[in-house]
């Protein structure tokens, strides 16, 4: 997390994170977040780590733009963007496929605001669209769906000792891992059905990544090979993307 003041306020989007070296930034907050604009920028930020794309992407929104107008409104100060950028951020739609979510939420926090003229439709955001700031009830509703609370304590994973699992897409499996001596562990799925596979060390009470893996559509399965240490403790997080014929997977250690 960096906080340049010249480079504007930014984050990648979720698991893109995972392959920005771990002392590059990821995410940045370019002006003062201790006012209102502040937190609901902090929130924005925050939502694009998690995953959350910008709502006026959203591919049931409906919005048609005066093209010309955002051009050249986001190619202005502040933000000084180019073209690419401009579309990218603004005008893109984001294919259906490639979303869940809500039909379009005006007050999202990962929506952004927009003064008169640069929308078409709906006629209604002529003169503008001004979110109301902070967090939209339909955006805490969608983060917890993704987000779901854990099930306390995990079941742990033995090494050499397979776990079968019977998920659907989109589901997710976690156990703990307390190897009894340091050394390089291999950890893997089994089976037809996509994984993405995540490690973490418990440090402090909060989670740190460690490594992960995703075979998704590859003609293989998740594995990782890190370094356990005795004494540490460890999740494991297995989330099927693809459930295959039967949703049937496995795991495993050694």
């Amino acid at each position: 997390m960096g906080f340049d003041q010249a480079d504007g306020s930014w984050s990648y989007v979720g698991r893109d994170i995972l392959g920005i070296g771990t002392a590059e930034t990821t995410m940045n907050f370019g002006w003062d977040l201790t006012d209102d604009y502040g937190h609901t920028t902090a929130l924005h930020e925050i939502g694009h780590t998690l995953g959350l794309p910008h709502e006026h992407q959203n591919p049931f929104a409906g919005i048609v733009w005066d093209e010309q107008k955002v051009y050249d409104y986001f190619g202005g100060d502040p933000n000084n963007w180019s073209r690419d950028q401009t579309c990218q951020n603004v005008l893109r739609k984001i294919d259906a496929g490639e979303v869940e979510g809500s039909n379009w939420n005006p007050d999202s926090i990962m929506e952004y605001w927009f003064p008169a003229g640069l929308i078409v439709q709906p006629a209604k955001y002529h003169d503008g669209l001004n979110p109301a700031g902070g967090l939209s009830e339909t955006d805490k509703q969608w983060v917890k769906r993704f987000y779901p609370a854990l099930p306390a304590p995990f079941p742990t994973l033995e090494p050499f000792q397979t776990r079968t699992l019977s998920l659907k897409s989109g589901e997710q499996a976690d156990f703990k891992l307390e190897p009894s001596a340091s050394r390089t562990y291999q950890i893997g799925t089994f089976g037809t059905a996509d994984a993405i596979l995540v490690l973490f060390e418990e440090v402090n009470g909060e989670q740190r990544y460690v490594a992960g893996d995703d075979d998704s559509g590859q003609d293989r399965n998740t594995n990782i090979s890190a370094k356990l240490f005795q004494g540490r403790h460890y999740v494991i997080r297995v989330r099927l993307t693809w459930a295959g014929g039967s949703g049937q997977t496995a795991i495993m250690y050694w």
